[in-house]
């Protein structure tokens, strides 16, 4: 296990750059966003001026008029601060946009504490609870570009509406094994492993630098399970954690309803009795506002790369 480093474009540029291109082959391609800025985006609406829109400040009615353009047959892309595209547009995207399945794919960047400093506001720690309670709406959180490429592929294809929370700034690649994209995840390491950690987003990258740092201590493996979509293959999930004594989720989430909770739900809803230990990592809900620095969020939700280990070791 390790990551590819070099460059690594933002994770927003490249998932517009791939729209762009999308819309150069499909006139009925639009893209909405909301006085957003990046370098992408000013190609886009400089070279496809029918196919974009700025909206301005008004993201309730943003997630309506993509509505509408869908019953038209439009294929529909949504760029914002995700903070403000979902929470704020909670009743109109359960409304306009899930409860009539359309195929409108909204990307926010800025997931969990990426816009750390400019406080809660623009913290995005709660959209992956709160949006899963939809039926239809898929929600992905990828790590890395490579997994959003994939998820970008398959919503050019997909007539289901789509929620994709992006990091804002640029994450190395994680190099691994071959995976199945239905699965929802993907699977660094051996599954015949006792120990395995879970995790989703950027903090899939301190739980590869979790492990590195446990095998110093140990040479025992630790099976790394990379989450990008929160309705993961139930069945292939379960196969895969099998052999699993201890499983550590690491997210930066809320633990009501995040990626641990759904792990927790999992694992109890289809009576995985055996001896299996739990530990979910992931935001104090009493330590939610702040305006402090990323890595000093971390320190103080104890979700650090040696809290993971220290939690392994114990």
């Amino acid at each position: 296990m390790q990551e590819r480093v070099g460059f690594i474009m933002q994770m927003r540029d490249y998932l517009i750059d791939k729209i762009f291109n999308y819309a150069l082959k499909n006139k009925d391609v639009i893209l909405i966003s909301n006085e957003q800025g990046a370098q992408s985006l000013d190609r886009f609406r400089k070279e496809l001026p029918d196919q974009f829109i700025n909206a301005g400040i008004s993201e309730q009615n943003i997630i309506s008029v993509a509505a509408g353009l869908a019953k038209q047959k439009k294929k529909v892309y949504i760029y914002s601060i995700a903070s403000f595209i979902t929470l704020r547009c909670f009743e109109q995207i359960k409304l306009d946009i899930n409860l009539m399945n359309l195929p409108v794919t909204i990307f926010g960047v800025g997931a969990s504490y990426s816009y750390d400093t400019s406080g809660p506001t623009h913290h995005s720690i709660e959209d992956i609870s709160i949006l899963r309670t939809m039926k239809n709406l898929e929600i992905f959180s990828p790590s890395d570009n490579d997994i959003l490429n994939y998820i970008f592929n398959y919503s050019a294809r997909s007539k289901k509406p789509i929620y994709i929370r992006l990091d804002r700034k640029p994450l190395n690649i994680l190099s691994g094994d071959n995976f199945n994209f239905k699965n929802g995840f993907r699977v660094f390491g051996k599954i015949k492993s006792k120990k395995f950690i879970v995790s989703t987003g950027n903090m899939s990258h301190v739980a590869l630098e979790a492990i590195k740092i446990f095998q110093k201590y140990s040479r025992e493996p630790i099976c790394f399970i990379d989450v990008f979509s929160a309705k993961l293959s139930i069945k292939n999930f379960l196969n895969t954690i099998k052999n699993a004594k201890l499983i550590v989720t690491l997210e930066e989430h809320i633990l009501a309803g995040g990626l641990g909770g759904i792990i927790a739900e999992l694992l109890f809803d289809n009576k995985i009795n055996k001896k299996l230990d739990l530990i979910r990592m992931g935001i104090d809900i009493n330590k939610i506002y702040t305006y402090k620095p990323r890595n000093l969020i971390h320190r103080i939700n104890k979700i650090t790369a040696n809290d993971v280990v220290k939690k392994i070791l114990n």
